[in-house]
């Protein structure tokens, strides 16, 4: 690839993420398809756009065709852990938790510490029915994001579950602390308050 193709890629990849940014999602669609024409003879461009379009398409829900491209991608790079954690992504909407969480763990042997992938192979492990496994690892990712108001929801909202609602509180009152906008940490919060108040009136309720 020569100097001035090199440049013009790098500057399609900044721009399309910063389209991403924005949400203006068709936008960065639209570059991610030029780039597989343009430079899909590289494989590295190639496999890179395909991951990319893979994860767009998942965000507006278009799983099918996500999934397409994360598989596309994969076939350019089999080990590369941020494909095969969009993959698990592709299973968990599916709620089919075994397979999320087989790529997860694929993801996590190259990468053992990334909180991202320690948060989504929890929540999977835990949606699975192994509670307490599952609840290892969130705490784990919170544990390496500790001022990260989505990982703390997560937290809490699996505290919820279990019944375990003080510590929902607690972790639900650190989430909105650092983003006063988490809307879900605030109904998690609130709904955590009335369990545990209807608990110490004698009520469930």
């Amino acid at each position: 690839m020569s100097d001035g193709m090199a440049s013009e890629l790098d500057d399609l990849w900044r721009e399309a993420e910063e389209h991403v940014e924005c949400c203006n999602f068709d936008q960065a669609i639209e570059i991610y398809r030029y780039i597989l024409i343009r430079y899909g003879d590289s494989n590295s461009a190639a496999g890179y756009a395909h991951a990319c379009l893979g994860e767009v398409l998942l965000m507006l829900g278009r799983t099918d065709q996500g999934e397409n491209h994360v598989r596309k991608a994969l076939s350019y790079d089999p080990e590369n852990p941020s494909c095969h954690f969009l993959l698990g992504c592709v299973y968990g909407l599916r709620y089919e938790w075994e397979n999320a969480i087989q790529e997860y763990r694929l993801a996590l042997d190259r990468e053992p510490w990334n909180p991202t992938y320690l948060r989504a192979i929890g929540e999977a492990i835990f949606n699975s029915g192994d509670r307490k496994l599952g609840l290892e690892y969130l705490q784990k990712a919170m544990d390496l994001c500790p001022e990260n108001s989505g990982m703390l929801t997560e937290l809490a909202t699996a505290y919820l579950s279990l019944g375990d609602f003080a510590s929902a509180r607690l972790y639900t009152q650190r989430a909105v602390a650092i983003r006063p906008d988490n809307i879900l940490a605030w109904v998690v919060m609130k709904k955590a308050y009335a369990l545990e108040n209807g608990l110490s009136h004698g009520t469930t309720s």
